[in-house]
């Protein structure tokens, strides 16, 4: 694992921190949770009114790291905490998306496709 990244991850993590408390307390009064001690300490609780509104079944009720190897180089990696927060709250992703490239094959495989569209005539946007 990069240790920046994982740096960068803990950063992300200690801002996201402040909100805890609010998030807990949603995921109690709505009954996804019965215990606060059910999301680990290192985990960032989900937004339910973020998460919810594309009426989606949410999956998990907190964001942990995720350990993974990439299906292009067989490297080790992982997708932290707060970028899964990030790409279901706020991008609005399906919540049942899973990483399978690292970060550095998932560049190649952008600057592939964009080179693709360029070879077949399309003007990049």
């Amino acid at each position: 694992m990069d240790k920046a990244r994982r740096a960068q991850s803990k950063q992300r993590l200690l801002k996201v921190l402040d909100d805890r408390p609010r998030r807990i307390r949603m995921l109690l009064e709505r009954g996804l949770i019965k215990n606060a001690s059910e999301i680990p300490a290192d985990a960032i609780p989900i937004d339910p009114e973020l998460s919810t509104k594309a009426n989606l079944c949410i999956p998990v009720v907190c964001y942990q790291d995720i350990e993974f190897i990439c299906t292009e180089c067989g490297r080790p990696d992982f997708w932290s905490a707060g970028s899964q927060q990030h790409y279901f709250e706020i991008s609005k992703a399906s919540p049942y998306k899973r990483p399978k490239r690292c970060y550095d094959c998932r560049q190649k495989e952008l600057a592939r496709k964009i080179q693709a569209r360029l070879d077949s005539g399309h003007t990049p946007s």
